[in-house]
Formats: structure tokens, C-alpha cells, sequence
């Protein structure tokens, strides 16, 4: 008779145990489908991707560990979409080594194409290049490949390729994006814009007039779309250069109408070579001006530069000629400065990294022990009676509860260690950025006086120690911004006060107060060291 008792509760227990994990299972097939939508989701409209992501979180925290990766990597692909740099490769990295170990292909493809992108972003581009040929690999061993994913992958090695100047790949990989775009019927007009600049780059012009050709007519049938804005501008100077004026007037007109908030970023430096192709030379000096007073990168202001250099000597202006001859010289002095500190940034990172795998690999065999302990744990429950599954349920609770308090402190470990290393590469900072910063700070300080050429120093040691800050505050501003607000935002860049940029600027304090309240609303977190 106690036998029998014994039996039916064991039965009785494994069933409530069945239930329990079916309804696990039920909740995890729930997320996953969810995070699959907001992925995709990312594509159009990503404010609400953004919200469902957030509201996913608690759940996530409470999932399998395959549940939990294909949520870091989608909110990986979020912060993609929003243009935020990476400071390490680290997440995509644990994404990357997870999928790997599983046989869905998919899964591995996404995964590659991010931690290539982490490695974009960070400009260590030989690992971006491998990183996105591993993805272009794992999408043809797919039977379902994640078709966009595959065609962005080619497009970044396109660009690297051209970096390089390394044509021959870069046609190469552009023509294959092509025969993807045509399959899906996505954003084939840029993938034919990119072969046409690799032809142009391999001076065959009849092929790259071909592609653009065909870019030109898809765009003329959508009636000139602004988000076309990069490939229109892109067609003027490419039709302008070769004297197409049969398509360059219809280009103008377009280019011209475009929203000010939808134009290209080189907008301005198209329009210049428009017109010095045209031999409006007036007109060409107007626009690189222009350009060059908007542009916050050292590349883009190299570019006009040149530009501006060559119509004065078409002018016959050779003091004007030699003035921006050497503006020119000044420029990449500056852009070798900074190329010197991202390799020596590039160099700490990795050194940081390597440092750190045998300490995460020690984690994940740790979070292996702890998963193999749960289900002997969890075997050996089911053999006590069903007064005992209470008992259970209750000491499982606590357990996991002990885990996520301790993930939580190493997430937090984590990123003190981040923070401790950024910290570390902006103070191996050297050179004549830390002595032009000291030098603002001892004029607020009165020990010193504003000299000529101050203000483009300082605009060069921003851009050597917090690269891409420049650009991202152009990025936020919808018209040119005044050099005072500019100097302001820059002056707190660096640490000085409201009172101290009123010293250095000499401008009354009400006036100070108003630009730092402007440059705040527009800089946000940027402004932060």
C-alpha cells in the first residue's frame, strides 16, 4: 500500500514538473518570436523596436542562455541603427563565440556582421574585413539566410576594399550585393552607385556609366526620392566631371530641392565640384567655403581645401593659392596625429582584450558548472515525495535569484573595468593636443593670451583626443552653427566653466550662460568626458 502511495506521488510530481517546463517552453517560443519581430522591426521603425526591446528585458534576465544571446545581439543591431560607437568589441565578441557552437546558420551569420561592425567602429579594419567575409560565408551555407544582412556585409567590404584602394574586391564584392538587391528588391540603387564608383576608380568608364545609368532610371521612375540624396550628389559630380550636362541639369534641380535635414553631408562639397567641373569658379570657392565652415572632419576639410586651392589658381589668385596650400599641409599634419592615436588606441584595446579571455572563459565554464549542478539537482527532486516539490520550488527560487545577483556583479565589474580603460587611453593622450588644451585652460586661468590660430588648434586636439565628437555635434545641428556656439561647446569639451569660457572668449557672463545653456540642449551626453 505505501508502495503504491509512493508511486502516485511520483507520478503526481513529475507531472506538475511536465506542466512547469511546458510552460517555460511556451514563454521562451514567446520571446523568441518577439525578438525576431523587433529585429526586423529595426528596419522600419525603430523607436518602437527600441521600446519593445526595453520591455523585453525582465524576461530575457529570466530565459535560457540562447534566449538571452539572441537578445544582446539584437540590442547590439538597436545601437547600430542609432550610429552608437562601440568602446570594445566585447558583446558582440559573446555573442559571436555562442552562436558559433550551434548549427544555425543564421544566427552565426548576424552574429559575424555585428562583431564585424564593433571592428568598423573601433577602425580596426583587417578584423572588420574577416569578421564580414565569416558573414558572407555563413549566409551562403543558410538555406534562409538573412538576405540584408548578407548584402550590408558586402557593401562594408566594398568600402574597406576602397580604403585600401583595393579596387579589383571592391567590384567585386559591389557586383555580388547587386544580384542580392535584385533577388530581395532592397536598396538596389545604392549597390549600383557602388559599382559605378568601383569602375570609376578602375577608370573604365563605360561600365561605370552603365551601372549609373541603370541607378539613374530606378531613381527617375521613384521620381527623385530624398533618400536617394547620397547617390543624386554622387551622380552630379560623377555626370559633371564627364561633361553629361544631358543629366547634370536634372540632377541640380533635384539636389537643389531636397529638405535641409534629408541632404547628403557632403552636400555642399558637391555642389563645389559641380561648379568647378563647370568652371563657376566663383560659385565653386562659394560652396568649398561653405563646406569647409560646416565639416568638423579633418578628411572633409583636407578635401575642400584642395578644392579651394585649385580655383584660386584657376583664378590667377596665387596669394590666395598659397594660403590654402598651406592650410592643406597644416591638415594632414593633423590627420597623421590622429591616425597615430588610433593605432595606439587600436594597440590597448587588443591588449586589453586578449588580457581578459582566459578570466571570460573561466566565467562561461563556471555558468557551465552551475547549469550541470541544476540538473542533477533537479533529477534528484524528482525522486522526493510530492510534500517536497514545495520545498523545491522554493530553494530553486533562491538559487537563481544567488545567480543573477552574481551576474549582475560581474556586468558591473565589467564595465568599471571599460570605464577604468578608457580612462586610461584618453590619459596616453600625448603630444600637442594636451599642450594645446593646457594652454585654453591657462588663458581662462589669465596666465596666457589667445594667439593666431588658437581656435583651429583647439578644434584639431578635440578631434585627435574624442574622434568622431565633432562630427557627431554637426550631426545634431539642422543649419550652419555660429562660430561663438562652436568655441563654447568646445571650451566645455575640455573642462572649462561657464565663468572661465567667459575669460577666454572675452564676452559678458549672461552671454556665456546662454551659449552653455544652448550647447547643452544640443550636445547632451556628448559633452561628457
Amino acid at each position: 500500500m505505501k508502495m503504491m502511495v509512493k508511486r502516485r506521488l511520483l507520478f503526481l510530481g513529475i507531472c506538475m514538473l511536465s506542466l512547469l517546463s511546458c510552460r517555460e517552453d511556451s514563454t521562451e517560443r514567446h520571446l523568441l518570436y518577439n525578438i525576431e519581430q523587433v529585429w526586423q522591426q529595426c528596419e522600419t521603425s525603430l523607436p518602437i523596436a527600441r521600446m519593445r526591446t526595453e520591455s523585453m528585458r525582465d524576461s530575457v534576465q529570466k530565459s535560457s542562455a540562447f534566449v538571452q544571446q539572441k537578445y544582446n545581439l539584437l540590442t547590439i543591431r538597436l545601437r547600430d541603427k542609432r550610429n552608437l560607437l562601440p568602446s570594445s568589441p566585447d558583446s558582440a565578441m559573446q555573442a559571436t563565440v555562442y552562436f558559433e557552437k550551434r548549427k544555425d546558420a543564421v544566427d552565426k551569420e548576424r552574429a559575424y556582421y555585428y562583431l564585424g561592425s564593433a571592428y568598423r567602429d573601433l577602425k580596426d579594419y583587417p578584423r572588420a574585413v574577416n569578421c564580414f567575409l565569416k558573414t558572407v560565408e555563413a549566409a551562403r551555407q543558410s538555406k534562409n539566410a538573412d538576405t540584408l544582412i548578407w548584402q550590408n556585409a558586402l557593401s562594408q567590404l566594398g568600402n574597406l576594399y576602397m580604403l585600401q584602394l583595393n579596387y579589383e574586391d571592391a567590384l567585386n564584392a559591389a557586383l555580388q550585393s547587386v544580384e542580392l538587391a535584385k533577388q530581395s528588391g532592397k536598396n538596389e540603387v545604392f549597390y549600383l552607385t557602388d559599382v559605378a564608383s568601383a569602375y570609376e576608380h578602375l577608370n573604365d568608364t563605360l561600365h561605370c556609366f552603365y551601372y549609373s545609368e541603370q541607378a539613374y532610371q530606378i531613381i527617375r521612375e521613384e521620381n527623385f526620392p530624398s533618400k536617394y540624396g547620397r547617390t543624386l550628389a554622387y551622380m552630379l559630380t560623377l555626370y559633371s566631371k564627364y561633361n553629361r550636362q544631358e543629366k547634370t541639369d536634372t540632377l541640380l534641380q533635384h539636389l537643389l530641392q531636397l529638405p535641409e535635414n534629408r541632404r547628403p553631408h557632403n552636400y555642399e562639397l558637391c555642389l563645389a565640384r559641380f561648379h568647378e567641373d563647370a568652371n563657376h569658379t566663383d560659385s565653386a570657392i562659394l560652396h568649398y567655403k561653405t563646406y569647409i565652415d560646416k565639416v568638423y572632419s579633418m578628411s572633409g576639410k583636407y578635401e575642400a581645401s584642395a578644392g579651394l586651392q585649385r580655383c584660386y589658381l584657376q583664378k590667377g589668385d596665387f596669394r590666395q593659392a598659397a594660403l590654402w596650400g598651406s592650410r592643406l599641409y597644416e591638415i594632414n599634419d593633423s590627420i597623421i596625429a590622429q591616425r597615430a592615436f588610433e593605432e595606439t588606441q587600436r594597440a590597448k584595446d587588443s591588449y586589453t582584450y586578449y588580457r581578459n579571455m582566459e578570466e571570460e572563459q573561466a566565467i562561461m565554464l563556471r555558468d557551465e558548472r552551475i547549469k550541470f549542478i541544476s540538473a542533477v539537482t533537479l533529477l534528484a527532486l524528482l525522486s522526493i515525495v510530492l510534500g517536497m516539490v514545495a520545498f523545491y520550488n522554493f530553494r530553486k527560487k533562491r538559487f537563481v535569484e544567488e545567480i543573477i545577483d552574481k551576474e549582475k556583479m560581474l556586468e558591473q565589474r565589467n564595465l568599471i573595468n571599460k570605464e577604468l580603460t578608457r580612462i586610461a587611453l584618453m590619459n596616453n593622450a600625448t603630444g600637442k593636443a594636451e599642450d594645446v588644451i593646457a594652454h585654453f585652460h591657462d588663458i581662462a586661468a589669465g596666465r596666457s593670451r589667445l594667439k593666431d590660430g588658437s581656435w583651429e588648434a583647439l578644434m584639431a586636439a578635440i578631434e585627435t583626443l574624442y574622434p568622431e565628437f565633432l562630427e557627431a555635434v554637426q550631426g545634431r545641428m539642422q543649419r550652419q552653427m555660429r562660430e561663438s556656439l562652436l568655441h563654447t561647446i568646445c571650451l566645455l569639451k575640455i573642462g572649462l566653466k561657464p565663468v572661465q569660457i567667459s575669460r577666454v572668449m572675452d564676452a559678458k557672463i549672461q552671454t556665456v550662460w546662454n551659449r552653455v545653456k544652448r550647447a547643452e540642449e544640443i550636445c547632451g551626453d556628448l559633452l561628457s568626458v
